[in-house]
């Protein structure tokens, strides 16, 4: 086969029951596509060739994320024909034989996508039949799921009997579905209705989670016994650690009595996604009881908030205790600049054995009793030190050093700071408006770190004492929510054990208080409501029928 209508058959990619399934190009659009052609056998029953093509034209008209999109259904040259997306993934069952079971996440992830593309598909009123792993395509590297193959699906009609007549002369000699996943109304030949899909979902969502079949009975006979009145090993066996709310809803699933299972796809959705929300939970919960764990949390939290606060504040006192440093600097250079002007002026105009810096000594010997001051220098206009803090340097040529990091730089004054912290000022000497010279000047930045290392101690210890304080109210706060859980914990265990005669007796008129009136009532109930065992199915009572499905015996 080269063509069906306008596509170019490239190569077979697949086979079922009923069609075989080619990867094609349609030129008219430009694109790759799946094409699904009836087998050869199946053309010339003009019965089973219509309804294939009006069930294929009715699933063409589901869009939805998680079902495969039909873009074409028609006959050319007497072969009917079914285009669809070519996706590019790997099917569910392939992926389990290769990695084995899928880890939890992707199990309800996954199994909350089908779920709800099967809930859509009801709601549309089509019923699959046969979901099973082959059916399923993981694409987007596991992410995204999508149902493929609503070939035996059965479209609601007003009649329910025309509808399974309809179903049955379409699948004459063929199972109708995989025997393996089949519900157990399915396998005796009973009517079905959205939820058999849903028990063909437990048991993909089994196999899932544990990679292992539910039902591996070798024969069909013992297949119908097993779908029809044997559960399969629990989860909690087959794959130890499994999370109960999991076990519980693969187990709802999987209930032999339709009426017992979900109701619809979107309450299995919804019931995996929670059982998601609470394997998160749980993940976050292990380790210290919640009491320490609400304390240390709100303690750490308050601890940082603190940490930053403590920060911003030491980082703006820094800043204006360095503001006020560098202003008392810049005020005793200036003064010491303006005083020496005059004299810095004269001494220019005369020769050098004429010049009189006495006077400017006496000045920097006065500046240099301010304890902050570390160093004070008067430079002529020509480089000679002329007056100092420092008598040795007086006479000799100034040699200024530029490893200093630079604070400010005005016109006439330079600030910038040591590798010790010191401050230091030099400042242009003028007399009327002329340079004679340079005065520096060294501060000590010893008081500034002290009083920075003073507040940091301080603050820090304010901040540890308040985080401890927040921890222990917390952890008391935490005390006082875990001791109502513990009384609805003591009452849901007796429950467990068949004693409803527990009630939580309380005076809480707050959630707590209407949690535990919930469960009274709850507890009234189920202590009136009589139980019963399940009715028993005879195996002997089960026999295949002619189609491959299978019906009780009188």
């Amino acid at each position: 086969m080269r063509r069906v209508g306008r596509y170019e058959i490239e190569n077979r990619i697949g086979e079922g029951a009923m069609a075989d399934v080619y990867r094609a190009y349609d030129p008219e659009i430009g694109r790759r596509i799946a094409i699904k052609v009836l087998k050869p056998e199946l053309r010339d029953n003009a019965e089973v060739a219509e309804r294939f093509l009006r069930e294929a034209r009715a699933a063409g008209a589901l869009a939805h994320p998680h079902i495969v999109t039909i873009h074409d259904v028609g006959e050319a040259d007497g072969f009917p024909y079914i285009a669809m997306e070519l996706l590019d993934g790997l099917p569910l069952d392939q992926h389990i034989r290769l990695h084995g079971a899928l880890p939890l996440e992707a199990v309800l992830a996954t199994g909350a996508q089908l779920a709800r593309a099967l809930h859509y598909a009801h709601e549309s009123g089509i019923v699959h039949r046969d979901i099973k792993p082959s059916n399923i395509i993981l694409c987007d590297g596991g992410r995204t799921a999508k149902i493929l193959d609503f070939g035996i699906a059965r479209i609601g009609e007003p009649d329910p009997l025309r509808a399974e007549l309809n179903a049955l002369r379409t699948q004459v000699g063929q199972v109708l579905g995989t025997p393996r996943y089949m519900s157990p109304e399915q396998a005796l030949g009973l009517a079905i209705d959205h939820r058999s899909d849903l028990f063909s979902l437990g048991v993909v969502l089994y196999e899932m989670a544990s990679g292992r079949m539910a039902f591996d009975g070798a024969s069909l006979a013992t297949l119908a016994i097993q779908i029809t009145q044997q559960q399969p090993q629990p989860l909690g066996t087959v794959l130890p650690g499994c999370p109960r709310g999991l076990q519980y809803i693969v187990g709802k699933m999987l209930a032999k009595s339709a009426a017992k299972r979900f109701s619809s796809g979107a309450e299995v959705a919804e019931a995996l996604a929670r059982e998601r929300a609470a394997m998160d939970g749980a993940r976050q919960g292990r380790g210290l009881p919640l009491r320490w764990r609400v304390g240390l949390v709100i303690g750490a939290t308050m601890g940082l908030a603190l940490l930053i606060s403590m920060i911003a504040v030491l980082d703006r006192q820094y800043r204006s205790m360095s503001h006020m440093a560098v202003t008392s600097g810049t005020t005793i250079t200036t003064f010491v600049a303006n005083n020496v002007g005059l004299r810095a002026a004269e001494n220019a105009g005369l020769p050098s054995g004429q010049q009189d810096w006495a006077p400017v000594q006496a000045f920097v010997d006065v500046a240099a009793r301010d304890p902050a001051v570390r160093h004070i220098t008067v430079i002529d206009a020509t480089g000679i030190v002329r007056g100092s803090s420092n008598p040795a340097k007086v006479g000799r040529r100034d040699t200024p050093t530029d490893r200093e990091t630079l604070v400010s730089d005005g016109a006439d004054e330079r600030v910038s700071q040591t590798a010790g912290n010191d401050f230091r000022f030099r400042r242009t000497i003028r007399y009327a408006g002329q340079p004679f010279g340079t005065v520096e000047l060294v501060m000590s930045g010893a008081e500034l770190a002290q009083a920075t290392a003073h507040a940091t101690w301080l603050m820090g210890g304010l901040a540890l004492v308040l985080m401890l304080v927040v921890a222990l109210v917390s952890h008391m706060a935490a005390g006082a929510i875990t001791r109502p859980l513990r009384q609805l914990r003591s009452a849901l265990e007796a429950a467990a054990e068949g004693n409803f005669q527990f009630r939580i007796s309380h005076r809480r008129c707050d959630e707590f208080g209407r949690m535990f009136d919930a469960y009274n009532h709850l507890a009234d109930i189920l202590d009136e409501a009589p139980s019963a065992p399940p009715p028993a199915v005879d195996a002997t009572q089960i026999a295949p029928a002619p189609s491959g499905r299978y019906r009780r015996v009188a």
